[in-house]
């Protein structure tokens, strides 16, 4: 479980992100769904540590996430792959910090199993989106990683890789919250939904997994939660 507890933060000659924001998001799935510039991608750096908030507090598994390190893994909206390392590089990266006896299978192993063994010596600017998010995802199983954070994951991707994708959060069977603005990727996920505005950012209303299977009801029932 992940719980914030009256968490306030500002930017430096910025607004106010976050003001006593209270949450929990339990063990699956948590997609957080909400405008751009609401706030969700604030809260997911205070999440996963990044970030320090000013007041408040953040446990994840019941301890502050600093205290985490290598079992969270934090996936951004972009650039979370080094350019001048290559798929194989990259993918290894947290296996070579952890001193992993035998890294190189376990890298060959991961990318087997979500297909992307072809890719393995080419460099990120070499590959299409939605391979440079395999590759991500390949990192975050690859790590170890219990709690998996992930920053609109799908917003760069062609359908078709969209489906794919959250086939493989899915079936990756660790929990992790999901920031999307995308009702239709938010019902597709599965999970548990909150829906937010800001800032600074609330929480407005929520869903239970398999609450919502049509994105056209998910969207109507955001839009009267922002009028509150």
């Amino acid at each position: 479980m992940i719980r914030l507890t009256s968490v306030t933060y500002r930017y430096r000659r910025g607004p106010v992100v976050l003001q006593n924001f209270t949450a929990e998001f339990p063990p699956g799935i948590t997609v957080i769904l909400g405008p751009n510039g609401s706030g969700k991608t604030t809260l997911l750096k205070i999440t996963a540590g990044i970030l320090k908030p000013q007041s408040g507090t953040v446990e994840v598994m019941g301890r502050p996430p600093d205290e985490l390190r290598g079992k969270i893994a934090y996936i951004p909206q972009t650039g979370g792959l080094y350019p001048w390392m290559t798929v194989r590089e990259n993918i290894a990266l947290p296996l070579k910090l952890q001193r992993r006896s035998n890294p190189e299978r376990e890298v060959e192993s991961v990318a087997e199993s979500l297909g992307i063994s072809h890719l393995l010596d080419r460099y990120p600017k070499e590959i299409s989106g939605g391979e440079q998010q395999k590759t991500l995802i390949a990192r975050a199983l690859a790590s170890g990683a219990e709690v998996w954070l992930l920053d609109e994951p799908l917003s760069m991707i062609d359908i078709d890789y969209r489906r794919e994708i959250i086939q493989l959060l899915k079936k990756a069977g660790r929990s992790m919250v999901v920031i999307t603005h995308n009702v239709q990727d938010a019902v597709d996920l599965g999970g548990y939904i909150y829906i937010v505005k800001g800032p600074p950012l609330q929480l407005v209303a929520t869903a239970a997994p398999g609450q919502y299977t049509d994105a056209e009801r998910l969207a109507e029932t955001a839009r009267e939660a922002f009028k509150s």
